[in-house]
């Protein structure tokens, strides 16, 4: 009978360390959301070519929309009214305009960021190499770089 209960307490607590992490929702079959808690974005002088940069944080609650998404910042904003009318509640986007030699942190995010199957950033960048698409959405605390022709993400200390 002891025996038995140990084991119950030794799952038990198994069970609650994998909750953090995704074993638990594959197991389940459910999809994995995202660990991102906060989000700093650091624009240091010469970001954008020294020019205001557009950022949209894009947050994904649906994984099967996500082929819908753009994989470039130009394409995501000559789509953006249409797939946020189209994608309704399946997204939440937290646009930003940045100028040069500025940080906002931290970056407000939607009540339900913490349910986000994917986030993603796009860049209204004059540089071509700019536009390229970010995932962050396996950071937990995110910077994203505004650097002088694309951007770049690490994690926060």
């Amino acid at each position: 009978m002891r025996g038995r209960i140990a084991h119950a307490i030794v799952l038990a607590l198994l069970l609650a360390g994998l909750a953090g992490c995704g074993t638990v929702n594959k197991l389940l079959g459910r999809t994995p959301t995202t660990t991102l808690s906060s989000v700093r974005v650091a624009a240091p002088p010469g970001a954008n070519l020294n020019s205001a940069a557009q950022l949209d944080l894009v947050f994904l609650y649906d994984a099967a929309s996500a082929e819908m998404l753009p994989k470039t910042g130009p394409e995501w904003f000559a789509q953006k009214t249409a797939l946020q009318s189209g994608m309704g509640q399946k997204i939440d986007v937290v646009h930003l305009e940045i100028p040069p030699a500025l940080v906002i942190d931290p970056v407000p995010l939607p009540k339900r960021a913490g349910k986000a199957v994917a986030v993603y950033a796009y860049a209204n960048y004059l540089a071509k190499d700019g536009q390229a698409r970010a995932d962050l959405t396996q950071f937990r605390r995110a910077v994203v770089w505004l650097q002088s022709t694309q951007i770049a993400v690490t994690e926060q200390p």
